[in-house]
């Protein structure tokens, strides 16, 4: 909770924060090399839009935060049941800030969204311990979903950088020719 008032407030030490008190450093994300930011970090980013997208997917939403403002509507109108289920963005937010982290301190960078997901999962399972037996079953049974909803989106085949079903131009053909050996 303590984090997510930080996150609230604009006071998570991303790197534009720390830059504000002095840092020496370099100002970009770890996840795509733009200027992090409090919104950029978990909402914007691209490896953020596809955590938030997989989150949505298991709750049945049409569309995912952009910002912190949008996330307190969005999990509000998508999680109406109550202020428990808001456990599950908290997990998204916190599994992202560790593995910011986790590139950041032990230099161990992200290889697939997956890892953010298992972890935000794994967060989810435990503090489903804190809750009644039946509340601890329903978290339980958003996770498999999440889970499931994250290894049906990961296991299908990367978009190519350019479209395959059009022919090239002669103008890009020629510009592939001067790369080649």
């Amino acid at each position: 909770k303590k984090f997510l008032w930080l996150l609230e407030n604009g006071a998570v030490l991303t790197k534009d924060n720390l830059i504000k008190r002095n840092w020496v450093g370099d100002p970009s994300c770890l996840f795509c090399s733009k200027v992090e930011n409090i919104n950029h970090l978990f909402f914007c980013c691209p490896v953020a839009k596809i955590i938030w997208g997989i989150v949505g997917l298991s709750l049945g939403a049409n569309n995912i935060p952009n910002d912190v403002d949008q996330y307190k509507t969005w999990i509000q109108f998508w999680i109406p049941e109550g202020t428990s289920f808001h456990t599950l963005g908290l997990a998204a937010i916190w599994a992202i800030w560790k593995r910011r982290n986790t590139a950041c301190f032990e230099k161990k960078m992200l290889t697939n969204p997956l890892e953010i997901i298992s972890h935000a999962c794994a967060l989810l399972s435990y503090w489903a311990g804190l809750y009644s037996t039946e509340m601890k079953a329903t978290i339980l049974a958003g996770v498999k979903k999440l889970l499931s909803c994250a290894h049906r989106v990961l296991a299908q085949p990367s978009i190519p950088s350019r479209p395959m079903l059009l022919p090239s131009t002669p103008d890009e053909d020629e510009d592939d020719s001067e790369h080649d050996p």
